[in-house]
């Protein structure tokens, strides 16, 4: 009756009271292969594609910053920090309305944060097949909505 239960009888450690947890050890045992994923990551793409793609998205935040600061009223909040940065309008308000329109508009997809107290709109360059051309429709949407 225990053998589905989590500390089985054949997984017990003979003559010791406490167990030595196998399920911990390998895979067949039923736990979970955490690096697996990452394994077939680096399997298909090799640790060089890895980081030209992680490259790209730092370079591509960078560049979409610079394309953002741009426009007018729109201030950056926090620099790029590997692929993440935030910008806002001056008032809350109209920083809220615009993430709303922003994702309702379904080019793209932002998501908010607030710096220091300050409502922000969080831009994070990472999805994983996303291209340079993805990134730099960030200006582009932002700048469009902002002349409604």
């Amino acid at each position: 009756m225990r053998t589905l239960g989590l500390r089985p009888t054949y997984l017990e450690t003979a003559g010791r009271e406490e167990i030595v947890n196998f399920n911990e050890w390998t895979v067949p045992l039923g736990r979970r292969f955490r690096a697996l994923k990452l394994w077939f990551v680096l399997r298909a793409y090799g640790l060089e594609g890895l980081r030209t793609r992680i490259r790209n998205h730092v370079a591509w935040a960078v560049e979409a910053r610079d394309q953002v600061a741009a426009l007018p009223g729109v201030a950056i909040v926090t620099e790029p920090r590997l692929s993440l940065f935030t910008f806002a309008l001056a008032e809350e308000a109209a920083t809220e309305a615009l993430l709303h329109r922003i994702n309702e508009d379904g080019r793209l997809y932002l998501t908010q944060t607030r710096v220091d107290g300050r409502f922000a709109i969080r831009v994070q360059v990472g999805s994983f097949d996303c291209c340079r051309e993805d990134v730099m429709l960030i200006a582009t949407v932002v700048k469009e909505l902002l002349a409604k």
